[in-house]
């Protein structure tokens, strides 16, 4: 992605949301370079936590339907 790209990207998601993507963090991205770092050096690797149940999409989204629908 060219950085005139990720440009036009954050002014269009700031125009359709608002949303300040400035503070958000990319774990996955964060975890790789961990990973690829340690591999490079020999390090050991830290054992994954264990993994988070999954949410039921459905129940969360007509709960929020249930909720915005209520005076």
């Amino acid at each position: 992605m060219t950085d005139r790209e990720l440009e036009l990207a954050e002014l269009l998601i700031d125009q359709l949301t608002g949303v300040d993507i400035t503070g958000l963090h990319d774990d996955y991205a964060a975890a790789l370079e961990q990973l690829v770092a340690a591999k490079m050096t020999g390090a050991g690797l830290e054992e994954p936590a264990e993994p988070v149940p999954a949410v039921d999409l459905m129940a969360a989204l007509e709960a929020s339907i249930q909720a915005a629908s209520k005076p």
